[in-house]
């Protein structure tokens, strides 16, 4: 960091910041946006930052208690650790369920359950609890030694500072929240007046094409929020496999017998889903090869730390952080084990297990802390490094038996792989959500130690709240169902399944194999293409438009700033108001897209209630609903999209062109 750097709080001043009144709202944050992405992972594959509807949330309630920047930047930095924390729990323990499923075996067919809720909560809470310990002797190495770029901590700190100064961010996640809501409670697990999804088979004989759209306004929300681009890589993924590669399956090896809907979802599940599990797996091992050279400065700088003298003076307030030592881990590392040793019951496999998680744990938390400085924490490699756990602790295993070391084989085996990931998955996506945290309070001028132990607060909150909403949405929609498809989790347990027992699809795993290559070698997103070669078509067709309404919303900006905002203006000053627009146009979008996403799953999980509670259909007003009124409600929810966030420079279209005359005239004069 230069050293002329001054953050927008000086270190001199000791404002209000680690309050409780900032806690209580960041608390609040994390239960709703924990809730929010769990929902979202396990419906979709995917989780959206929480970062721009936490600050608006937090600066909309206290400024009515009158907080100060830093105390909104606390709420934040602790309501987002749930959305973090709940990527870590929704990709891995789901996976149980899946294991059962196909094992034929009992334990986790209910993760509703007090055994499997305690197990749930103490791994999200140690790998939490790792993720930030191990990111505290990387703050200083990765945010002022190598002063790299953490895009989303850096745009956070801007848009909070924008944000004090006023602006109408609740107003657009409001109106959102309550459309989702509504459509999520509208739909045939709540109110049944429309299916929740179209969808339909053309068939052409020995070729059949299928298609459909979810009626989800959330998953518009997310193709607006990852934008145009990766949302048209993941509908390319889409197309490959289900407009390609199921026809092509069902012409050469035969349509099941039966609907034919149920025909290509069953071709989807035993044949291509493992064309996007081998893409998926490829992708994940290239990344940490090509990012080898990080990797190794990230351990070393870790393990090495940062020497000072005796006699340096005490640092500054925004230089203080939480002190690490040898005793935190050893505690740590001996609850795991015992916790591992409860699952198990054996020692040794118990103590080898515990070994490997540390290491892994260790090195991809360097991984993605570093990574989040270059690409943000939204595009973390979480699933990747993840499944690479896996099929380590897999293989380890496995070697371990054939030595007469352990013998937990069979789902037991499987059981303890998931369990070695989740406590990697769960430090992973807090390391990279914390060090954007840190770079944000560098900025604005917040105090480490205190964000840290706000940092500490969220993932328990988080660890306790998430595990109960995962077992709600499962129990009441089913773990792999078409309500929740939980593609991530299938992907994780039906690669732990494959490799105990040797069961892979070999040949469409492959092709797998070979489209990532391809992938790299073109130099293309491969994760984004694999997780839509995997998710049903009916999700990644929303995804798409929601993307390309975003395209549009830019597109209508541009054309309308220059021709109607660019009279007597250079073509810099053009180019810059230009750029500045379609900046403030993405922003309300961002909002309102979040808002929708948030709105939708408040009130699955509410209608997950429900069902639990007086069954399927408890609120249904109509049994059979038709197609015909959801398909009408999605494409009024994509204009008012569009029109929320154009619908300001609409009103002042004519005002704005007057003014501008105006002032060239008086110019002239």
């Amino acid at each position: 960091m230069d050293e002329e750097f001054e953050p927008y709080i000086s270190a001199d001043a000791d404002i209000p910041e680690f309050s409780m009144k900032a806690i209580l709202v960041g608390i609040a944050i994390t239960i709703v946006m924990g809730a929010a992405n769990a929902y979202l992972g396990l419906f979709v594959g995917m989780t959206v930052s929480a970062t721009i509807p936490s600050m608006v949330f937090a600066l909309a309630i206290l400024r009515i208690f009158r907080g100060n920047i830093l105390e909104i930047n606390m709420a934040k930095n602790i309501g987002v650790a749930g959305e973090a924390l709940a990527a870590g729990i929704i990709f891995t323990f789901p996976a149980m369920i899946v294991i059962n499923e196909m094992t034929g075996t009992g334990g986790w067919e209910d993760m509703f359950t007090g055994e499997n809720l305690m197990i749930m909560i103490a791994i999200a809470l140690i790998g939490g609890l790792f993720g930030i310990l191990f990111t505290i002797p990387l703050r200083k190495v990765f945010i002022d030694d190598l002063d790299l770029p953490y895009p989303e901590g850096v745009a956070a700190a801007e848009v909070l500072k924008a944000m004090e100064k006023g602006g109408r961010g609740i107003y657009y996640i409001a109106i959102a929240a309550g459309i989702g809501g509504f459509m999520k409670l509208s739909a045939g697990s709540g109110l049944g007046l429309w299916q929740e999804k179209v969808e339909g088979v053309l068939n052409l004989g020995r070729i059949r094409f299928f298609g459909g759209v979810n009626v989800s306004p959330a998953l518009l929300g997310v193709g607006y929020i990852i934008g145009f681009k990766i949302a048209l890589i993941v509908f390319t993924g889409g197309i490959i496999g289900w407009v390609i590669g199921i026809p092509a399956v069902g012409f050469f090896k035969g349509w099941p017998a039966g609907d034919p809907i149920e025909a290509v979802y069953t071709l989807w599940f035993d044949e291509t889903k493992w064309i996007g599990i081998g893409a998926v797996l490829t992708g994940g091992i290239y990344t940490l090869i090509k990012m080898g050279p990080q990797l190794k400065q990230s351990i070393v700088q870790t393990v090495g730390g940062r020497k000072g003298s005796a006699n340096e003076p005490a640092p500054i307030r925004t230089e203080r952080d939480f002190h690490v030592s040898i005793w935190h881990m050893v505690i740590l590392f001996l609850a795991v084990f015992g916790l591992y040793l409860f699952i198990t019951g054996d020692p040794i496999t118990s103590f080898i297990l515990t070994l490997i998680m540390f290491i892994a744990t260790f090195l991809f938390t360097a991984v993605a802390g570093y990574l989040a400085g270059i690409v943000g924490s939204s595009n973390n490699p979480i699933s990747s490094v993840t499944i690479t756990t896996l099929v380590i602790t897999a293989l380890v295993l496995i070697i371990l038996n054939k030595f007469g070391i352990s013998d937990l084989t069979g789902p037991e085996g499987m059981g303890a792989t998931i369990l070695v990931a989740a406590v990697v998955c769960c430090s992973a996506a807090i390391a990279g959500d914390s060090m954007q945290e840190l770079k944000t309070a560098q900025i604005l001028g917040a105090t480490p130690i205190r964000i840290q132990w706000g940092r500490f607060i969220g993932v328990a909150v988080g660890a306790i709240v998430i595990p109960f909403i995962v077992g709600l949405l499962a129990k009441a929609y089913g773990i792999g169902s078409p309500e929740l498809p939980s593609p991530q989790a299938v992907i994780m347990g039906s690669t732990v399944f494959a490799i105990f027992n040797m069961d892979f699809n070999y040949l469409m795993f492959g092709i797998g194999v070979v489209l990532a290559i391809g992938l790299i070698w073109k130099k293309y997103p491969v994760m984004a293409v694999a997780i839509g070669i995997y998710l049903p078509f009916t999700l990644t067709t929303p995804i798409f438009l929601g993307g390309l309404l975003g395209l549009i919303s830019e597109r209508w900006m541009s054309i309308k700033t220059r021709l109607y905002d660019s009279f007597g203006k250079t073509k810099e000053e053009t180019n810059k108001l230009v750029a500045a627009n379609k900046e403030a146009t993405f922003n309300s979008g961002l909002l309102f897209a979040a808002g929708l996403v948030a709105g939708e799953a408040v009130l699955g999980v509410i209608v997950a209630l429900i069902i639990i509670v007086g069954g399927p259909g408890a609120i249904a007003i109509f049994s059979d609903p038709s197609k015909i009124p959801g398909v009408i409600g999605l494409i009024f929810v994509m204009f008012i999209i569009v029109y929320m966030v154009i619908r300001e420079h609409l009103a002042q279209l004519s005002r704005d062109q007057s003014r501008t005359v105006l002032r060239s005239i008086l110019r002239r004069k």
